[in-house]
This record gives structure tokens, sequence and C-alpha cells, in this order.
């Protein structure tokens, strides 16, 4: 029963005690009076904040943004110094920006400068052209003649006619008259009063040289180059270039080669 008596005393007494204990009041210090209560205590942190106590008590006394900064003063800062991040307010002015250098453009290199030609060199040229072209020509107006030649006189070439001499002729039946090219020799062939029985052969005193010589025509002409009247016999070899004349005098009957005492006038 006493030691039961006795806690009951003992819990009244602790009670009691409690009661009396005055309770902590924490005073809602504003930034102003931290920094004045820390301007007396002499000095201040390299950046500007208190300094951390040694204690490992926190300090009830100081607002909680200000136990931040203190604790946080004291974290290890790197090296490298942070970006500084431009912050443009709404008023101010807007950087121009500053305009790029153009890329330097590469010079071309000099062009050479063409070397005048001479003039003899065109000249020189269009007359290798020109002779060309001649040569071309000739041999192309060649070709085209003997290709008309042998249409218009045959090959061997030959020529015919009827004429009235007065070799045993007349208008009903004149002469025949047959000139030919054979070998490069010129032959004429009559026929008095076209009877082949009274066939005669002349032969000119000229033989043809030279390359294509057979292939001349021949043609005969008739008309008086003496005077006497009497038609005479003209032949005419056509050559390159030129006409070669033979002419055979009428003396009647027949016809005979000219000679120097026969006064011609062609």
């Amino acid at each position: 029963m006493g030691s039961g008596s006795e806690l009951p005393n003992q819990k009244r007494q602790f009670i009691k005690n409690i009661e009396r204990v005055e309770p902590i009041l924490f005073s809602r210090n504003t930034d102003e009076d931290v920094a004045q209560a820390v301007r007396t205590d002499g000095f201040l942190g390299d950046d500007g904040e208190p300094p951390r106590h040694t204690t490992s008590a926190i300090r009830l006394d100081i607002p909680p943004n200000m136990r931040n900064r203190t604790t946080s003063s004291h974290q290890p800062t790197s090296a490298i110094p942070p970006r500084r991040q431009q912050v443009q307010t709404k008023n101010a002015p807007a950087r121009p920006a500053t305009p790029r250098p153009a890329p330097p453009t590469q010079k071309k290199p000099p062009e050479r400068s063409s070397s005048k030609v001479h003039w003899l060199l065109p000249v020189g040229v269009a007359m290798v052209i020109l002779v060309i072209l001649w040569m071309v020509g000739s041999a192309a107006l060649a070709w085209g003649k003997q290709r008309l030649d042998d249409i218009q006189y045959g090959n061997p070439r030959t020529y015919q006619t009827d004429k009235v001499v007065g070799h045993d002729d007349g208008p009903n039946n004149p002469s025949h008259f047959v000139a030919m090219n054979l070998h490069s020799q010129i032959i004429v062939i009559e026929f008095m009063g076209g009877n082949p029985q009274k066939a005669i052969t002349y032969l000119t005193p000229v033989f043809i040289s030279g390359p294509n010589s057979d292939l001349a025509p021949v043609t005969l002409e008739f008309r008086d180059v003496n005077g006497d009247g009497k038609p005479d016999m003209l032949v005419h070899i056509h050559l390159s270039g030129q006409d070669q004349v033979s002419v055979f005098i009428n003396d009647g009957k027949k016809f005979r080669p000219s000679n120097a005492s026969d006064k011609i006038t062609l």
C-alpha cells in the first residue's frame, strides 16, 4: 500500500514541474536584423555572407532563407567560371547583329592573251583551198566532157555528114563523108555521090599525141578558102583547150593536102 500511494504523488509532482517550465519564444528576425547582428560580429565572409560557425548546432534565430544561403556558401566551387547568360529586358533595345565578313573570293588566274595570227597564214590556207577546188573542178569538167562526147560521137570518135562538093554528086545524091579518130590517127572517108564503090580515104598529116589522144573528137567543115569557087574540106581536131585544123584543097575531082603555094584564108 505504501508504494502504491507514493507513485501518484510523483506523477503529480512531475506534472507541476512541467507546468512551471516557461516556453521558449523564437523571434522572427528579418534579414536586416540578421545583417545588423552579423556586422556587430566584426567581419563578413568572402562572398558577403556571414561565416559558418564551427559548431554543429543550428541557430534557430536565423530565418530559413538565411540558413540556405549560409550553408550553401561553403559548397565546393568549380574552377571554370559559369557562363554568363544575357538577360534581355523587354524595354532594352536589341543589340544589332554584327555582319559576318564575306568569305574571300578566289581570284581567277589571268587569261593568257592569244597570240596574233600572221596574215600570211589565212592567205596561204585560202590559196591551198582554191588550188584543190580548181583541180577537183577541172577533173570533174574533163570527166563530164568525155561522157558527153561518148554520147555525141561514140567510141571511136566518129562524125558523119552529107555535102555536094562536085565529085560526081548533086543535090539529089550528095557525097557522104565519114571522119573518125582511130587510135589517134584522123581518117576521112568520102563516098562520092553516096556510092560506096567510089569511096576514097584521106589521112591527115597530124598524129595526135598525149594522154587520151584517141578520145579527141573530129568534125568536118566545107567552104572555099583559096578563092577558086570550089568548096574545100577543113578537118577540125578538137583537142583539150584548142582546135587543130587540117586543110584539104578541092581540085574538082577529089581533095588533096594543102601546100605553101596555096593562098589559104581561114
